[in-house]
């Protein structure tokens, strides 16, 4: 179960419940009417009244889809209910498990913590004492990197520390393309993605290719995604005198990011916090190289790399002109540049790999079950 907006959970939980399905598990993923991931495919998509986007806990939507749960459990004989995202969804889940055993029915409920979950609700005192002890009442609880399960037991002083499964993607999908579109042989294309919260900071991405073309460095950017920050970010690019550089091409699917990350140099990460970070993952499968912040999750991600990797790619969350820099350093080492494009996609495989995914959540789901 998951949300059905634009973040990453809903992503991720729709695409591990496609390759469950694929592996010949029997999966049905609920969440929310016209989810954003969900394609007519193979996957067993049961709209539920579940929100898009985070929303805090409120009995008003929660009763209700506790009472979804329970009939879709019944129903489909579910015996373990994956909850992707903590705040109002693991309340109703474990509502749902409550009635469901006065009723003399077992249903398990494993949570995945991904991020605002933790670093946000977590962290607001009118949240933290119900999710913790949400948290503790769960059959099983995992987190998407070691640096948000370090914070989900440092912020809930939680007795244990969760499983760590990392996400992964589906390098059939994401994978380098060819150049699609025409582009001038010395323009720097950059590009962020993200859902344009202020966690993610996208104004900043704008700030850092004014910095750029200020070194002297032709460079253009494209701002794949939408949100709060959309508008604003259009006024942030004309204020900085950059409107004509920079390309918004709101919400695309997962095979348009593809197309065009073949036409990206580099990927910018902005963001304040990242408990894993799947946009740069997609980009350096792509062969993409990302310069970013130190926000968490990214650093495990860049740290595959070489162990010095961090240092010279990223730069604290604000600082848009020391990510400026980095940039250009890179844009006039052209062999330093290539030399790391030509070493991500291996360095995906071999550490984020689909496989070793699905088996770490097949382990823990066969546990509960026995």
């Amino acid at each position: 179960m998951s949300l059905g907006g634009l973040g990453g959970s809903g992503k991720v939980a729709t695409e591990l419940a496609r390759e469950l399905t694929t592996a010949g598990a029997k999966v049905i993923l609920l969440t929310s009417p016209q989810a954003q991931w969900v394609s007519n495919d193979e996957l067993n998509y049961i709209p539920v009244s579940a929100p898009k986007t985070p929303t805090p806990a409120d009995s008003k939507w929660i009763v209700p889809l506790a009472q979804e749960i329970i009939q879709h459990v019944e129903t489909n004989n579910i015996d373990v209910l994956n909850v992707h995202y903590a705040v109002g969804l693991v309340e109703a889940a474990l509502e749902a498990r409550q009635e469901l055993a006065s009723r003399g029915y077992s249903l398990s409920v494993c949570l995945t913590l991904h991020g605002s979950d933790v670093n946000k609700y977590g962290c607001d005192s009118n949240y933290n004492a119900q999710l913790r002890d949400c948290i503790l009442a769960c059959d099983c609880v995992t987190a998407v990197s070691n640096s948000l399960a370090l914070q989900a037991v440092r912020i809930f002083s939680l007795p244990w520390r969760p499983i760590v499964i990392h996400n992964a993607i589906d390098l059939e999908v994401f994978h380098p393309f060819r150049r699609w579109i025409a582009a001038p042989s010395d323009t720097l294309n950059l590009c962020h993605v993200s859902n344009f919260r202020d966690v993610k900071r996208p104004l900043d991405a704008i700030s850092v290719l004014a910095h750029v073309r200020g070194a002297g460095v032709p460079a253009r950017l494209i701002m794949i995604g939408n949100g709060p920050n959309y508008i604003r970010g259009r006024e942030y690019a004309e204020e900085l005198g950059v409107a004509n550089e920079v390309i918004f091409l709101g919400a695309v699917s997962p095979t348009e990011v593809v197309r065009w990350l073949a036409v990206t140099d580099l990927q910018l990460v902005t963001s304040e916090s990242e408990s894993f970070c799947l946009a740069a993952l997609e980009a350096m499968a792509c062969e993409v190289p990302v310069v970013g912040t130190y926000c968490g999750g990214l650093e495990e991600i860049m740290a595959i790399l070489d162990v010095d990797m961090p240092a010279k790619l990223l730069s604290a969350p604000g600082d848009t002109t020391a990510m400026a820099a980095k940039i250009v350093q890179l844009f006039n080492t052209p062999s330093n540049y290539q030399k790391l494009r030509d070493s991500l996609r291996d360095k995906i495989q071999l550490h984020f790999s689909r496989k070793a995914q699905l088996q770490a959540y097949c382990n823990i789901l066969m546990g509960i079950i026995a």
